[in-house]
C-alpha cells in the first residue's frame, strides 16, 4: 500500500510502503525515515454562514463547509419591473389629469400605490430573499435553503445523489446565473432558481462525491 511521505532533509513529497521505516528519497538521494505528509487543508468557504442561520445550525459533528453559493444580483430587476411598469401607469394618469387641479390629490395618491408600494415591496423581497437563501455543500451533504416566512429546503447526503443539473438561458450564460436541479435517488428533484456561478457550486459538488467515492473504492 502507497502513502505520501515527506523527506526531513529536504522536504519532497513522495510515495512509498506504509509498513517501510526508511526510504531513499528520490529528490535529494537520501536515506529519510517516512513520515506522513501534512494534508492539504480544505479551502474555507467564500460565504461564512451566521451561527443562527439555517447551514450552521444543521452542521452534524464532524461536518465541514467546502463550497458554498449565493443568489444572484438578477434578483432585483424585479424591482425595476415594478418601477417601469409603475411609472407607465403613472404618465397615463397625469395625460388625463393634468389639467384638473383638483386631482392633484388623488393623483398622488395614485402615485404611491402605483409606483411606490409596489417598488418597495419588489425591493423589501429581493432584500429578505438574498439575506435568506444558503446554499453549501460539505464533506457529507448539499444542503439549500430560500425562503424566510414560506421555507424551502434541501438536505441530501452525497451518496445519495444522482445527478446535478443546470439549465441556464442566454441572460444566465452572459450573466452567469442559472437553476440548479439536484436529482436524489427515488426520482426526487429538487430546482433552486437565480444561482450565482451554478457551474461552479456543481463542481464542488462532484468533488466532494468523488472524494466519497475514491474513499469507499
Amino acid at each position: 500500500m502507497l502513502i505520501k511521505a515527506k523527506c526531513e532533509h529536504c522536504g519532497g513529497i513522495f510515495e512509498d510502503e506504509i509498513l517501510e521505516k526508511n526510504a531513499l528519497c528520490p529528490h535529494c538521494g537520501k536515506v529519510t525515515p517516512v513520515m506522513p505528509a501534512t494534508p492539504a487543508a480544505r479551502p474555507t468557504p467564500a460565504i461564512q454562514f451566521s451561527p443562527s442561520g439555517f447551514i450552521h445550525k444543521n452542521l452534524m459533528p464532524g461536518e465541514m463547509v467546502t463550497g458554498t453559493a449565493v443568489l444572484h444580483w438578477v434578483i432585483y430587476l424585479q424591482i425595476v419591473y415594478a418601477a417601469i411598469i409603475g411609472l407607465i401607469l403613472v404618465c397615463f394618469f397625469y395625460s388625463d389629469f393634468s389639467g384638473a387641479v383638483s386631482s392633484w390629490g388623488a393623483f398622488i395618491v395614485f402615485l404611491i400605490l402605483v409606483e411606490i408600494v409596489p417598488v418597495g415591496a419588489a425591493a423589501l423581497g429581493a432584500c429578505i430573499n438574498m439575506k435568506t437563501a444558503e446554499f453549501a455543500v460539505t464533506n457529507k451533504r448539499v444542503l439549500m435553503k430560500c425562503g424566510f416566512i414560506r421555507r424551502r429546503s434541501v438536505e441530501i447526503m452525497l451518496t445519495k445523489i444522482e445527478s446535478i443539473t443546470v439549465n441556464q438561458g442566454i441572460l444566465g450564460r452572459i450573466l452567469d446565473f442559472g437553476t440548479i436541479i439536484v436529482g436524489g435517488t427515488g426520482g426526487t428533484k429538487d430546482p433552486f432558481h437565480n444561482i450565482a456561478a451554478p457551474l461552479e457550486f456543481r463542481q464542488k459538488i462532484q468533488m466532494e462525491i468523488e472524494k466519497i467515492s475514491a474513499t469507499i473504492r
